[in-house]
């Protein structure tokens, strides 16, 4: 009995030890279960965030930024040529590129184009790392008014408000061929750290497609003398007084007023031979009694473009048309503190631009405020066309010697000795060489 107790106990044992062995597979394989479980679920969660990522990376995610800090923006335009300037957020290489319907592409060398159509509008692209970053539209100078030419006209803009912002879409969407600026393009003060609010995000879809040439104000030359303003906006010549031709058309700029370092620029630059209408544009208004008056009137410009006054104003001084485009973004003075000029045909305190169409029929004008109304029209004339003047070309009946008496505004042949055989040519004989 003793023995088969025993042996009753060990095979009990062994049953249990049995069983528990039995039990502890059941819970391994239920963890292996488990632990695969936890596998397709984790695996299901990584290619679900994955699924996530890829999805926001293609259709989410925000286009690259520009890198662009500055541009491009037209700061040159010819009959054939037009150059860009631009800053980038990093070195990189840029290739610009311009095509016209119908046309092949034109590359730039560098930062110019050279070799386009007089008058035609071109498409460009400016492309860093093989993509187009930047895009917009020139129209290069026609050779003469039979193709009108659209430019317009700011001034004392340079706040970076929102009505500047307002006045800035509107101009793009005048399309003009060039932009004048009557000064002050930046406000209180030029500083480089301020142009960019200022100046060339306001404007930068209107930069893009016609270069912006301006003069100074006192805002501008507070600081530097204007250096910091000449340097961004690369104008031509010092800066301060310089001539600009876009095709038929001449813009003189005068700088901040009509002095006599003024009158005596504009002396010179009225005497180059060659534009259909010329434009004065200096910052503060010319008034009646100044002596270049006479000057601008004897050359028939066609008007002085000012600014200065933060008011819109047209008026004649002494014969010659004056806007005055002062209320583009800064604001325009209260009636009390800017009070309208005397004579003044049409005085408004409007935010807005004035736009000029150039043709061979002669000049409208128009005043458009910030949300695309036109307050005020007006045309404008032509430089009337000089008289051809012509000299007598003579032949001598006896010798056939040619020789050609002085000029005349009329042609009237008559008797003249030869200086070789001294008899006089037949009138018949005389023509009129127009010249």
């Amino acid at each position: 009995m003793p023995g088969t107790t025993g042996a009753g106990l060990g095979d009990a044992q062994a049953g249990d030890e049995r069983e528990a062995l039995a039990r502890l597979r059941r819970r391994v394989r239920r963890l292996r279960l488990a632990v695969a479980g936890a596998g397709v679920v984790a695996l299901l969660c990584i290619l679900a965030v994955v699924a996530v990522l890829l999805y926001w990376h293609l259709y989410l995610l925000e286009p690259q930024g520009t890198p662009f800090t500055r541009g491009p923006f037209l700061i040159r335009l010819s009959t054939s040529n037009a150059e860009f300037a631009w800053t980038l957020r990093h070195r990189a290489s840029v290739s610009l590129r311009a095509v016209a319907p119908g046309d092949r592409a034109v590359a730039a060398n560098g930062s110019r184009f050279s070799g386009l159509r007089p008058g035609t509008r071109y498409a460009w692209t400016a492309s860093v790392g093989g993509r187009a970053r930047a895009a917009g539209t020139l129209t290069t100078a026609p050779a003469d008014l039979r193709v009108p030419i659209r430019f317009a006209v700011i001034g004392d803009y340079g706040s970076g408000n929102d009505h500047e912002w307002a006045v800035g879409r509107v101009l793009a969407a005048q399309q003009p061929s060039f932009i004048l600026s009557a000064g002050d393009n930046s406000y209180l003060v030029a500083l480089p750290a301020l142009l960019d609010r200022n100046i060339f995000r306001p404007l930068h879809d209107a930069m893009a497609d016609a270069p912006l040439w301006a003069t100074l104000g006192e805002h501008d030359l507070f600081v530097d003398g204007g250096h910091t303003i000449i340097s961004a906006l690369h104008l031509p010549g010092d800066g301060k007084q310089y001539s600009v031709r876009y095709g038929p058309i001449q813009i003189i700029a005068l700088g901040l007023q009509a002095d006599a370092k003024a009158l005596a620029y504009a002396r010179r630059a009225l005497a180059e031979p060659g534009p259909s209408v010329r434009f004065i544009l200096v910052h503060r208004p010319i008034r009646a009694g100044n002596p270049i008056l006479p000057l601008l009137r004897s050359h028939h410009a066609a008007a002085i473009l000012a600014g200065h006054l933060h008011r819109y104003e047209r008026q004649v001084v002494a014969g010659v048309l004056e806007f005055t485009a002062g209320t583009s973004g800064e604001g325009p003075g209260d009636p009390g503190h800017t009070r309208a000029s005397p004579g003044a045909a049409i005085s408004l305190l409007d935010y807005g631009l004035l736009r000029a169409d150039v043709s061979a029929d002669g000049i409208a004008y128009a005043f458009v405020d910030e949300q695309g109304r036109v307050l005020d029209r007006a045309r404008g004339a032509l430089a009337p066309k000089r008289r051809a003047r012509c000299a007598t070309l003579c032949v001598c009946s006896s010798c056939w010697h040619l020789w050609q008496r002085s000029p005349r505004r009329r042609c009237t042949p008559r008797r003249s000795p030869c200086r070789r055989s001294r008899r006089a040519a037949h009138l018949p004989s005389c023509t009129c060489a127009r010249r």
